[in-house]
């Protein structure tokens, strides 16, 4: 196994088990929200903000591992150089939509950063930054793949 498919394996563990866990964490707070709601007669009143606040981040990370639609009309039709060409033009496209993404994310952090959440008191450059951290592995597991992978990386 080369160095790159080790980064690669490695990186795509480490984003799928960092998905897994803010899964669990976003379950076993809306269970504790529930109960406290329900059986105590209490409410846990940071619980929201943070469940919010760990799916935007489980979505984003999960994202750089998932399977991503694409449409194949092209790629039965094409020989394998063509087949790379089309691979590398798609994974092209989506680096430059992960750019904007960063970049825009970045923006809204730049912007809106210093405001902070009411019930957890913390910045909220926590909820823009999952924008970025998650672009950011995005294009690492579509850059890895090019190289990993006779696939394209949009149907690993």
């Amino acid at each position: 196994m080369t160095q790159i498919a080790r980064l690669d394996r490695l990186l795509r563990r480490a984003v799928n088990g960092t998905a897994a866990l803010l899964l669990l964490a976003v379950v076993l707070l809306g269970i504790a929200q529930v109960v406290s709601r329900y059986l105590l007669g209490t409410s846990l009143i940071w619980s929201e903000e943070l469940i919010r606040l760990l799916y935007v981040w489980m979505i984003l990370v999960a994202a750089a591992n998932a399977d991503h639609m694409r449409i194949t009309l092209m790629d039965g039709r094409l020989g394998p150089r063509g087949q790379g060409v089309l691979t590398a033009l798609r994974t092209a496209v989506v680096l430059a939509l992960l750019a904007l993404l960063i970049w825009g994310a970045w923006q809204l952090d730049a912007s809106f950063g210093r405001d902070r959440y009411v019930a957890l008191g913390i910045s909220k450059s926590w909820y823009w930054m999952a924008g970025v951290v998650g672009g950011l592995l995005w294009a690492g597991t579509q850059i890895s793949a090019l190289f990993t992978s006779p696939t394209p990386p949009e149907t690993q």
